[in-house]
């Protein structure tokens, strides 16, 4: 079993661009999320960035998942 240490350095790996993407859509829902939160806006606008949070987060999960199973270390022979 990898320790927490080994997981996170699968997962921390700024020099791919994949980590980036993940960081900026997970960031980016939360934004959005918080905007609807605090503005408290119209229920058909409130759809629309509901929607586009969660998509934004589902992609950001997803890339995160990609990003964790190729920083998986290789068997050695």
């Amino acid at each position: 079993m990898p320790s927490i240490q080994e997981s996170v350095r699968r997962l921390w790996q700024p020099r791919k661009g994949l980590f980036w993407l993940a960081l900026g859509f997970n960031a980016l829902s939360s934004f959005m999320v918080g905007f609807i939160h605090v503005n408290d806006p119209p229920d058909g606008i409130r759809l629309v960035v509901s929607l586009l949070a969660l998509t934004n987060s589902l992609i950001g999960w997803w890339l995160t998942v990609r990003l964790w199973r190729d920083g998986d270390p290789k068997p050695s022979p």
